[in-house]
């Protein structure tokens, strides 16, 4: 019997002292990692659009910062924390060093994509963490990355556990060689219509970021219905999570790097081991060159942003907000730049306008490229360095008294087991064996965490020079040359709203006015329903050409239509999206008084893209394989079944 329980009490023994020398360690492969090789670009870059904005949580301002920590400590990622967690100093700390990090490892991703893709497509759109009208917590962009077109968004942020008392646990962590990278990548609603434009969230985030996203699509109907074309604002991800927006049910796969099922790609909770050597380098001189995060994370998740590129529909991803950036030069030529116009007075117009585009791309490419030198390779980059680096000394401190303590703690545990034992084999029910195990499992699990969480207090410090770091970068003279149709322009600007502005006049004094131009008139789906809204070309007050309309119904479903029209209902090639309690799902090919007729691409949740047969508006069963289906931007698509 006796041997029969030190077998019992010496397995949990060694189960406890292998877990306690192991929790301060993280993975050292990511499920980002990947055996596929580079990924070589191979999408179409839409005009005057970037590929790729990187979001992140840059700064906080003063008055968010109560609803900041309170917000963070409330929705702990892992575990549930303390009520006085807030009041903490060293939890407060781990808060606001979330912010710092996000500064600096946002920036190895931007490098990584910008090695990738073609000049001027990547931008930096650092955010501030502040109170809405209504005093909750939101973001704001710092810069105007997102005023411009773009295919894919990218954000990016740490994170670490809220408890400096669980740092050597299992809670995810940000410190030292640790870091928990939290990631979501969106497009456009209307490039990935089921999954309302996510493509990949991190698992915590995923709730909040498609609650996120239904109120970004709410926001353009809205906006759609009043007669005007702004795509609604979007809040980083992260923020949303914080602050509990409402959340939406989303149909989700695993991550994978081939095929597109209409479903978001879960990346799960992970605490990565950065790169040590690259680490170990960051103090010594030229060593802002050194990356820890780029060969453990940082390079596969631009592997698989460029795949996701590769994959969606880039001209959809781009339309609505090149209309919005279209419509500053020519409110009449924003409805007919999203789905084009065979009139050639049209054509002019819109190669003229792309190429002012183009400049705006580029003045953001350059003060995305200012920042990053400005934050990595200035004071606050190497504050961030040095931190990283005490840090790590901090956790090889702890993991080496970890281990010792593993020692001392199983002499002692195997003293008290075999204590108990005697007892209860003479026949006391005293479990004292047990009784101190669990004591001193309880004591070694507290290890003080405070002297280590101590060093990133300065992150406020720190996080005060970020300001001071982008200011060059955001009020310095940049120099745009333009290549118009045959001639070319120099124009200097300090801001974006400079530039804009001095373009806006470049561009109405050397345009005419064009005859064939959109209007606001009414629109029906099948000619039954009351009036909606049409953006584009109009006849006798209904919609006759391209445009886009939206109609929303009694019972809240709504439908948007962006192709041609005719007496007002769709007719012609067209691209279908329904909004409804159930999902969204879109319909693409061509449709005749206001339904869809012959083959058509029908996109749903948690399936792949089918081509399916449509007679008087009504599916009849799969097309043929090898068929074909009229697009909106004249590209065939073959799928098979």
């Amino acid at each position: 019997m006796v041997r029969g329980k030190f077998a019992v009490f010496a397995a949990v023994l060694g189960i406890f002292v292998a877990g306690c020398a192991s929790t301060a360690t993280g993975i050292s492969s990511s499920a980002m990692l990947t055996s596929e090789t580079e990924v070589p670009f191979q999408a179409k870059t839409p005009a005057g659009s970037a590929l790729v904005v990187v979001r992140y949580p840059a700064t906080i301002e003063p008055d968010a910062e109560d609803a900041y920590h309170n917000a963070y400590m409330r929705s702990a990622i892992g575990g549930s924390v303390g009520r006085d967690a807030a009041n903490n100093p060293d939890a407060t700390s781990i808060a606001d060093t979330t912010i710092v990090k996000s500064n600096y490892f946002a920036l190895s991703l931007y490098k990584e994509l910008a090695k990738r893709l073609p000049d001027h497509s990547v931008l930096l759109s650092p955010h501030s963490i502040t109170l809405d009208e209504d005093g909750k917590l939101t973001s704001t962009p710092l810069t105007s990355a997102e005023r411009i077109a773009s295919v894919l968004t990218v954000d990016f942020s740490t994170y670490s556990f809220p408890d400096p008392e669980k740092m050597m646990s299992r809670e995810p962590l940000t410190f030292g060689d640790l870091i928990t990278p939290l990631v979501v990548v969106h497009t456009d609603y209307r490039a990935a219509t089921p999954t309302k434009g996510l493509l990949l969230a991190s698992e915590p985030l995923m709730a909040q970021a498609g609650g996120n996203a239904d109120a970004v699509v709410e926001k353009f109907l809205n906006s759609a219905q009043a007669g005007t074309l702004e795509p609604a604002p979007r809040e980083l991800h992260f923020i949303s999570f914080l602050s509990g927006k409402a959340s939406e049910r989303l149909s989700t796969q695993r991550l994978q790097m081939s095929g597109m099922s209409n479903s978001v790609q879960s990346y799960p909770l992970e605490k990565i081991t950065l790169d040590r050597v690259a680490l170990a380098q960051l103090n010594v001189e030229g060593g802002q060159t050194s990356d820890p995060l780029e060969s453990v994370f940082s390079r596969s998740l631009a592997n698989r942003v460029v795949a996701l590129l590769n994959k969606v529909d880039t001209e959809k991803a781009a339309m609505v907000r090149r209309a919005a950036a279209v419509s500053n030069f020519d409110q009449n030529l924003a409805a007919l730049s999203l789905v084009g116009a065979r009139d050639s007075d049209y054509s002019v117009r819109m190669k003229y306008a792309e190429r002012l585009l183009e400049a705006e791309r580029k003045y953001l490419s350059v003060q995305s490229l200012r920042i990053f030198d400005g934050v990595h390779n200035g004071e606050m980059g190497a504050q961030v360095r040095d931190m990283l680096i005490a840090e790590r000394n901090v956790l090889d401190e702890r993991r080496d008294l970890a281990r010792q303590q593993n020692l001392a703690t199983a002499g002692a545990i195997l003293g008290a087991i075999v204590t108990g034992v005697v007892i209860s084999e003479s026949g006391d029910n005293t479990s004292a064996g047990e009784a101190i195990l669990a004591d001193v499992i309880a004591r070694a699990s507290i290890l003080a965490a405070t002297q280590a969480y101590a060093i990133n207090r300065q992150s406020k410090s720190i996080s005060s020079n970020y300001l001071t770091s982008i200011v060059p970068a955001l009020e310095e003279q940049l120099e745009v040359q333009i290549d118009l149709l045959g001639s070319s322009e120099t124009i200097t600007a300090i801001r974006f709203e400079d530039l804009r502005e001095k373009l806006q006049t470049l561009y109405s004094e050397n345009q005419r006015s064009i005859e064939t131009f959109a209007t606001v008139c009414a629109y029906t789906h099948t000619g039954a329903e009351v009036p909606g809204k049409w953006q584009g070309v109009c006849e006798n007050g209904r919609a006759d050409g391209p445009g886009i309309g939206i109609i929303t119904y009694e019972d809240g479903t709504s439908i948007e239509y962006y192709g041609e029209a005719l007496n007002g209902r769709p007719h012609g090639t067209g691209y279908l999206i329904e909004h409804s309690e159930v999902g969204s799902y879109s319909i693409e090919g061509r449709f005749a008084n206001g339904i869809p007729e012959g083959v058509v691409k029908v996109s749903r949740a948690g399936r792949p893209d089918r081509l399916r047969v449509y007679r008087d508006g009504k599916d009849t069963g799969a097309a043929a394989p090898g068929s074909q289906n009229p697009q909106l931007f004249s590209v065939n698509s073959v799928i098979s079944g």
